[in-house]
Parts: C-alpha cells; sequence; structure tokens
C-alpha cells in the first residue's frame, strides 16, 4: 500500500468513526465528515493527475481534465460527488446540517469512487 492509499485510507476511516459515535446531526461534525470525504476525493484525483505528470491547476480544473485518465462515468461521479461534499463542508449556520443517513451514503460512495480512482492509477 503506497503513502496516498494509507492516507485517503486513514481520511476514510476517520469519516467512518464519526458516523459511528452518534450524535452527528448538529455541531461541526457534519462539517468535519464532508470535509474528509471530499479531501479523500481531493487526494485521489490529484494522484492520478500526478501520476500522469499532469499540473494540477485548481481542483475544477483537475476534476474538468480527469476523463482524459479515467472512465466518463468514474468522472462523472467523481465531479458530482465533489461538489455535493463542497457545498455541505461549506455550510453556514442558517443552512441545515446533513443527516446521517446522507453523510452516510456520501461515505459509502467516497469509498467507491476513490477505490475506482487508486484503482485506476498507472
Amino acid at each position: 500500500m503506497t503513502a496516498i492509499h494509507e492516507e485517503i485510507a486513514e481520511r476514510l476511516l476517520f469519516a467512518k468513526g464519526l458516523l459511528t459515535t452518534g450524535g452527528l446531526a448538529t455541531g461541526i461534525w457534519p462539517k468535519c465528515c464532508a470535509w474528509l470525504l471530499r479531501t479523500a476525493l481531493e487526494r485521489s484525483v490529484a494522484a492520478i493527475h500526478r501520476a500522469h505528470h499532469e499540473p494540477s491547476i485548481s481542483m475544477r480544473t483537475d476534476l474538468l481534465t480527469l476523463p482524459l485518465f479515467v472512465d466518463q462515468p468514474l468522472a462523472h461521479h467523481t465531479a458530482r460527488l465533489w461538489g455535493t461534499l463542497s457545498v455541505v463542508a461549506n455550510h453556514t449556520d442558517y443552512n441545515e446540517a446533513p443527516t446521517i443517513a446522507e453523510l452516510r451514503a456520501w461515505h459509502t460512495e467516497a469509498s467507491t469512487v476513490t477505490t475506482g480512482l487508486l484503482t485506476a492509477l498507472p
């Protein structure tokens, strides 16, 4: 297992730990969980670009060019999930926090997507 694999696995594991502690629906925990999931995706996308010797300009640009390196459905799923998690991670106090069920579903998606991205590494 490479360092990037370990870093992503650690983030996903910590997010899963937050989801199993209970009492997650209030406070900073939902935002923290979404942030961990989003950064796991970001690290996976960055690893794909590094492996192909492509510069990373911004996450949005990296997501737009992701179909050059992985299949279209995986690239689309990654971009959609990243966008969702970005909104959640940056929500303000007047926005409703995500539910535990939503966070668990996003954790499952993030695990699937990061596995797909890391499998696509050359």
